[in-house]
């Protein structure tokens, strides 16, 4: 028989001996020995039972115990030996951790253990004794919360005994760990505590992270290195920016082994929050001693969130947890989606913390080169580049994107539509702000400025010309302000972060102000030229306030524009209701004005392939968005005449709000 059947055996015999035939115990131990071996025990007289009948059960029990065999139960005590030596628990507390984990594992043994205890003549701790050999007090000093077997996190113990009789506990993943058959200490903490899985991306794809990652990198070098406890580092931001994959690819940088700590249980279920705690502190005690090792703790806010009536019972008690923060021996990367979530209790003792953000134009490009290369969506080299500059979305979406086209074969069209999903989705059913696309790559000869924009672009185009400067574009609507600060951003080799008034403003008091603050910090990060649309909605004149948010509003753009260390841009139609303290504020004030003649030739030639009309003398309040959207119109409608085109033009000079006398061409 097995080794589990014999330590059950072995226990009931013991209980035999200790109990008299009148006793609770006599009458439910017979039943317990034919349920361990359907073996028939002496039939209990109907009247009193006397010392023969019990004498006969007491023999049988001695002679049913069988030679120790193998089978889980011995590889379960064993790994229990290997396990308590590691942690350095007495032959005590290993027996105890013994008799736990079978009870857990093995119904015989739960079997007799509860009804053993259901009889009221023993308690855990006589039972414990017997089953350790030892004293009872002895039993009680090894299962004080302060004893090591309680604080190493192997044994657990319950404020509930609503399953179980026992008042103690091990968790799944340590007791599955128990059960393999191992060869030593690091293949058992190999079982629980598993090195994640190699990354998929590189040190250079995080280059958004700046001066930030390579603190990191040097603060974990270094306290790996000199054994420095209560090292914390808090990566947070939006789902899917890549926290988990930049803790891999952090550890790798650094060559050290990154294992994952409470992410699920080994039946593939969510761990209690209990659970989590108590796999933390295991991995801390039996890892402390290495140096090439960092833990992964994901989703921070559900062991840490702040007050809230969901936590109940199961919360962790502050004082234990900010101790474990202090002290733990090995370094602990965190993450979240929002540390609003989490008690700054528990923020205060991070040692560093870094926002996480979908990476910039040119690392995306990057990565969705290389996840096209890993998953064969069929993406062509000509529609990757496109892609990665239309969505900006992580690098985890995007990867859910080409699996999908790739099992539907859908490829570059179908790798938008779901990501167009998802950026709907996460704006709750609401779509996306269109982009600017424009209809013709960037024309100087369609730019009627008061300033030589050649000029700032061949000044700004070296990698050391200054880039603390800033613009503000003036003018009416299709005169080319933003396609010009686009064209910009592409001279200097940075990427676009582009905002409009409704990205920014909020009905929510404060929110408007944290929004500025999150796009220049964002900017700063991803190295990026910001550009604000419809500027005069953020910089209105404060002298005509009703509010105090729109003075908050308009102080905290001033106060961001004052010290932004990259190139921004803001674009208005209507310069006077700008506050006036904007004057200072800008390198370059620009004004983008109506086509004047020649360019009316210039921008018809961009957008049409039929002859100019002779006439096209005379312009008036004409932009190159109105050649564009007349260009478009044209294009759904099916005409190619110049006559019909001179029509629709004019109907867009004429639309234009105060016009002084009929537009048109004249002749």
């Amino acid at each position: 028989m097995s080794h589990e059947h014999h330590l059950t055996l072995d226990l009931v015999a013991r209980l035999a001996c200790r109990f008299g035939p009148a006793s609770r115990m006599a009458k439910e131990l017979p039943g317990w020995l034919e349920y361990l071996t359907e073996v028939e025990c002496p039939e209990r007289p109907p009247s009193r039972p006397g010392a023969i009948w019990w004498e006969k059960v007491r023999h049988l029990s001695r002679e049913l115990v069988p030679q120790a065999g193998g089978g889980e139960g011995e590889i379960l005590e064993r790994n229990c030996t290997v396990l308590g030596g590691h942690f350095g628990l007495s032959q005590v507390e290993i027996g105890i951790l013994t008799f736990v984990a079978l009870y857990k594992e093995f119904d015989g043994f739960e079997h007799v253990i509860d009804g053993a205890v259901e009889t009221k003549e023993v308690t855990i701790p006589l039972l414990l004794s017997w089953f350790c050999r030892t004293e009872e007090a002895e039993i009680r000093a090894a299962l004080r919360p302060s004893g090591r077997l309680v604080t190493s996190g192997l044994v657990q113990r319950m404020r509930s005994r609503r399953h179980n009789r026992i008042p103690f506990d091990l968790s799944e993943r340590l007791l599955m760990a128990l059960l393999a058959d191992v060869g030593g200490v690091g293949d058992l903490i190999g079982q629980m505590f598993p090195a994640t899985p190699k990354p998929d991306a590189e040190w250079q794809d995080f280059e958004g992270l700046g001066q930030d990652a390579a603190l990191m990198r040097d603060l974990m070098t270094r306290a790996l290195a000199e054994r420095v406890p209560g090292v914390n580092i808090l990566l947070y931001g939006p789902p899917g920016t890549g926290k988990t994959e930049f803790a891999k690819v952090l550890a790798r940088e650094i060559g050290a082994e990154l294992r994952a700590v409470g992410e699920h249980d080994d039946d593939g279920g969510e761990p209690s929050r209990r659970e989590r705690l108590a796999e933390m502190g295991m991995a801390c005690r039996m890892l402390g001693e290495r140096s090439d090792t960092i833990l992964l703790f994901d989703e921070m806010e559900d062991l840490f969130g702040g007050s809230n009536p969901f936590f109940g019972h199961d919360r962790p008690s502050k004082v234990h947890a900010n101790r474990m923060l202090e002290t733990n021996p090995i370094p602990v990367i965190w993450t979240t989606n929002s540390v609003e979530s989490c008690d700054p209790a528990f923020l205060r003792r991070m040692s560093y913390s870094a926002l996480m953000r979908p990476p910039s134009g040119r690392v995306r490009a990057r990565i969705w080169q290389r996840l096209e290369a890993r998953h064969g969506a069929g993406l062509g080299p000509e529609a990757l580049p496109h892609l990665a500059e239309r969505h900006d979305q992580a690098p985890a979406l995007v990867s859910d994107a080409m699996r999908v086209a790739l099992l539907c074969q859908g490829g570059d069209t179908m790798v938008s539509q779901v990501l167009d999903a998802a950026a709907r989705l996460a704006r709750g059913g609401i779509d996306a702000p269109p982009r600017h696309h424009s209809e013709v790559p960037w024309q100087a000869d369609l730019a009627n400025t008061d300033t030589d924009l050649a000029l700032i672009a061949a000044r700004l185009a070296p990698s050391d010309a200054p880039r603390r400067i800033s613009f503000c574009l003036d003018g009416p609507a299709g005169t080319g302000k933003s396609a010009w600060a686009r064209h910009l951003a592409r001279i200097l080799g940075m990427p676009v972060l582009e905002k409009r008034a409704s990205d920014l403003i909020s009905k929510w008091v404060g929110e408007s102000e944290q929004n500025i603050a999150r796009a220049f910090a964002e900017a700063r990060a991803d190295g990026a030229l910001l550009i604000f649309d419809e500027a005069d909605s953020l910089l209105a004149d404060r002298r005509n306030a009703r509010h105090s948010w729109e003075v908050a509003q308009v102080n905290e753009m001033l106060t961001w524009m004052e010290c932004h260390p990259l190139p921004f841009v803001c674009t208005t139609n209507l310069i006077e209701n700008l506050d006036p303290a904007t004057q200072r504020r800008f390198t370059f004030r620009i004004r983008f004005d109506y086509l004047t003649g020649d360019q009316l030739t210039h921008a018809w030639r961009a957008h049409f392939a039929a002859e100019v009309p002779v006439g096209l003398l005379l312009p008036d309040r004409l932009t190159p968005g109105d050649f564009a959207n007349v260009a478009r119109r044209m294009r759904a409608l099916g005409e190619t005449g110049p006559h019909e085109i001179l029509r629709e033009l004019t109907r867009e000079a004429e639309a234009k709000e105060g016009a002084a006398r009929p537009i048109g061409f004249g002749r």
